[in-house]
């Protein structure tokens, strides 16, 4: 039986085809091809990873408190780099329900979607890290709450959300808005995203900040994790009574810095066909325009301020 820490070696972003298979995707298949195949793949992936994570729990299951670890945090929020880097203590295998994918697929979008009623009945007996973009619902709080599961809020500046979420939609031809973006330029993308997505992922941070259980969660921002990610790595691995000896923590972030998900460059330097397109904070400034900015500011209000974003809204 392994020891707590010990190296295992997992893909980093399993839930994630990888770059050179995902290019191929993008040249080859229609939108609706695409939409299918992921549709499908999901739920084959989801019974493979459930029935890993069951197995794993035969021999690792009782070195720890929580089987269950759960991460909620928008698209493009740094959730599927907290979940691999979660995934790296050894057992632990991160699961996504079919129903978000599919939720996802035929509503633009995971982050209003509620919890099934059984989500946690399915992950008896089971090592899971479950990283989700679902919203905190009145339904998801209580859920969490009545089961007593840990887990983590996690935050990322919506300006930054916006450019991230422009660059991916329009490489990934499954996404169902990749037909609204692809023939936009970075200014009438950014003013979309303003139009659409940005009042409900507002209302998304504000729902997880009025419900949250502050004892049973901790909340965590993107950036705080880029600028100290030892440091807060290891907030987390503490939060879920996981191993946060220095040297388990300096091994995982290691294995999961910039570089090494990007296969060498260095963090700021861009790939818009990557998956880690850039890896920083604060990119936004490069991007927005004052009309863009106008549109965020009155969409926003003072959330920005409110999440310690800005001080006032004369950015």
């Amino acid at each position: 039986m392994g020891a707590i820490g010990e190296r295992i070696d997992v893909p980093i972003y399993q839930q994630e085809p990888s770059m050179d298979t995902d290019v191929a995707a993008r040249s080859v298949l229609a939108p609706f091809v695409a939409q299918n195949g992921r549709r499908l793949g999901s739920r084959l992936r989801y019974y493979l990873q459930l029935w890993q994570a069951r197995n794993a729990y035969h021999e690792y299951g009782d070195q720890y408190p929580y089987p269950l670890l759960f991460v909620a945090g928008l698209p493009k929020s740094g959730t599927s780099w907290l979940e691999s880097m979660l995934s790296s203590y050894p057992g632990y295998q991160n699961v996504t329900i079919p129903e978000a994918v599919a939720y996802e697929l035929r509503t633009g979008g995971s982050h209003d979607f509620d919890l099934p009623a059984d989500t946690v009945e399915r992950f008896e007996n089971a090592l899971v890290v479950s990283k989700l973009h679902v919203h905190g619902s009145r339904h998801n709080a209580q859920l969490l709450h009545e089961v007593d599961v840990p887990y983590v809020v996690l935050y990322r500046d919506l300006r930054d959300v916006a450019v991230s979420h422009y660059f991916y939609v329009r490489r990934t031809p499954w996404h169902p808005e990749y037909e609204d973006y692809r023939g936009l330029d970075v200014d009438e993308g950014l003013l979309h995203f303003g139009r659409t997505l940005l009042p409900e992922f507002v209302d998304w941070m504000r729902s997880w900040r009025e419900r949250r259980d502050p004892e049973q969660s901790i909340e965590l921002r993107y950036e705080d994790l880029l600028d100290d990610t030892e440091g807060e790595f290891r907030r987390v691995a503490s939060h879920f009574g996981l191993d946060a000896s220095l040297p388990t923590i300096e091994r995982i972030v290691a294995e999961h810095r910039f570089e090494t998900m990007s296969n060498g460059r260095s963090r700021g330097e861009a790939d818009a066909g990557s998956f880690v397109r850039k890896g920083v904070s604060g990119d936004w400034q490069t991007h927005f325009t004052n009309r863009v900015k106008d549109l965020f500011k009155r969409h926003t209000e003072e959330a920005l301020v409110d999440f310690g974003y800005e001080k006032d809204l004369s950015w």
